[in-house]
């Protein structure tokens, strides 16, 4: 008996240890993986390039990033003697926040429009009070029915001349793509870090683009080797 019972003994170990190799393998392999995406990239910008070229003087501009803010901006942006204001629009990207304020809001205010109350709770500036906006990739990742109301916005609250920088990533709609924090760490260097993923909402052509920003002055496009096309915009 022991002659049979020994090759399956041995056949089962292997076996299980084949097993927990394959099992332990996935698992670090999926740590390195996430810690990968994790990890912060420098990347070149020809459009941060030109965004700052237009915006260096003279001193005292107010910018406004869209992003999540960061120490490494609020040096860059303070450093050339100008004011930065953050608003982060990625974290209420899904109405999250909204949604649940409205399940312990009155009935009469619940019949405020997601669009009114968005614009209630974020970018609430004055006219012309600002001369450049970082949107980074936030078009990209926003629902449809904030899109134009948001460039409408933007067209109200940045002055004539003023500049936006804004990114967009090629794929198709539904796609995955990464939602990223980026800092600026010199006047065409990005430092980009991974916060989380997030699915394409739309993909915009050159033309699609320039049909939403067409009441804009003027606009200027910048390939680059990563999926995303800079754009600069003037207003």
């Amino acid at each position: 008996m022991s002659s049979i019972t020994q090759p399956i003994t041995t056949q089962i170990s292997d076996s299980v240890r084949k097993l927990l190799r394959q099992v332990l393998g996935h698992e670090e392999g999926a740590a390195r993986a996430a810690a990968a995406a994790a990890e912060p990239v420098v990347r070149q910008s020809k459009g941060l390039r030109e965004f700052w070229s237009a915006l260096r003087s003279p001193e005292g501009l107010q910018i406004l990033d869209l992003g999540e803010a960061s120490q490494a901006n609020i040096n860059f942006i303070t450093g050339l003697g100008h004011r930065l204001c953050t608003e982060d629009l990625f974290r209420p990207l899904q109405f999250g926040a909204s949604k649940r304020q409205l399940i312990a809001a009155p009935v009469e205010s619940q019949e405020e429009s997601e669009e009114a109350r968005f614009f209630r709770e974020n970018l609430n500036y004055g006219d012309g009070q600002v001369s450049g906006v970082l949107c980074w990739d936030v078009f990209d990742l926003l629902p449809d029915p904030l899109v134009k109301p948001l460039v409408e916005r933007l067209y109200r609250l940045v002055k004539p001349g003023g500049h936006l920088l804004t990114f967009f990533h090629s794929g198709q709609p539904g796609q995955a793509v990464p939602i990223c924090q980026y800092k600026i760490c010199g006047d065409d260097r990005l430092e980009v870090t991974q916060r989380t993923m997030g699915k394409l909402r739309r993909s915009f052509n050159n033309r699609g683009i320039e049909a939403l920003f067409r009441e804009f002055a003027s606009l200027k496009f910048y390939l680059t080797k990563d999926s995303l096309r800079e754009v600069v915009i003037v207003r």
